[in-house]
């Protein structure tokens, strides 16, 4: 049966009209499955994509050229991302930019849970395998510490102090003396607290972003073990398993 396209964000149908030739060809000769924002995803170079993530991906792959002071967030959605890159442009910004003004996130994208279990435990999710993805940057991390920071989000909320303190030395831009006598450490985490950030007014606004989305969506709760009130007995059962055969030997605990 085909998929009732009217129920999506206007934008996502003018992004699948948009794709380039080039993107069109690929995409008619990948393994494909049913996706949970467009149509199907499909698998390039062993990770599922988005049409519109796939042509962005290819033109990166021509174009885009990494240079030694850059700096990868890599996350999946809802796992602390909007937090993180508020602390990360903090740290890097402290000297010259006024704590008192706004913080803006980024777009990402949401759908149903029920619709997303499934594909995401099947690895079908977009820039999946999540296990594929999370094992090797772990496994890197341990090899190339200096160039790869591995964090988990329970970890930052437990000890936000140390880890500030870790993410400030990985970008080369640590705490001076002068800065931890005068607080700048609880400064940075008070500014990019969830309190502060959900706070802001532009975090409340009800105008629809690039994907229909609202700001405020991109807060949830801000707690660890937010999980439980939305994963079945038996979804959280599946994911363990998950976790426990993927991981297993790799010393990486979740």
């Amino acid at each position: 049966m085909a998929r009732d396209t009217s129920l999506l964000p206007p934008k996502y149908l003018l992004q699948e009209v948009a794709l380039t030739q080039e993107c069109k060809e690929l995409i008619s000769s990948l393994p494909k499955e049913k996706g949970y924002v467009f149509s199907y995803s499909y698998k390039y170079e062993g990770f599922w994509y988005t049409p519109i993530h796939l042509q962005g991906l290819i033109t990166c792959q021509k174009y885009f050229q990494a240079q030694d002071s850059d700096v990868f967030l890599v996350t999946i959605p809802k796992s602390g991302t909007t937090w993180l890159k508020a602390i990360m442009f903090t740290l890097i910004n402290r000297k010259n930019y006024p704590f008192a003004d706004k913080l803006k996130p980024e777009e990402t994208g949401s759908n149903s849970l029920e619709d997303f279990f499934d594909l995401f435990c099947k690895g079908v999710n977009t820039c999946g395998p999540f296990w594929d993805n999370v094992l090797d940057y772990w496994n890197e991390s341990k090899k190339n510490s200096e160039r790869i920071l591995f964090l988990k989000y329970e970890e930052l909320k437990e000890e936000p102090n140390l880890h500030l303190r870790r993410l400030a030395e990985f970008l080369g831009c640590p705490f001076s003396a002068d800065e931890e006598e005068t607080g700048m450490v609880e400064e940075i985490l008070k500014l990019c607290s969830f309190n502060n950030l959900s706070n802001l007014e532009i975090n409340k606004s009800t105008e629809k972003l690039a994907y229909g989305m609202e700001n405020k969506t991109f807060f949830r709760r801000g707690e660890v073990g937010d999980w439980k009130d939305h994963l079945t007995t038996d979804m959280a059962k599946k994911i363990d398993q998950i976790i426990e055969q993927m991981f297993s030997g790799s010393g990486l605990l979740l």
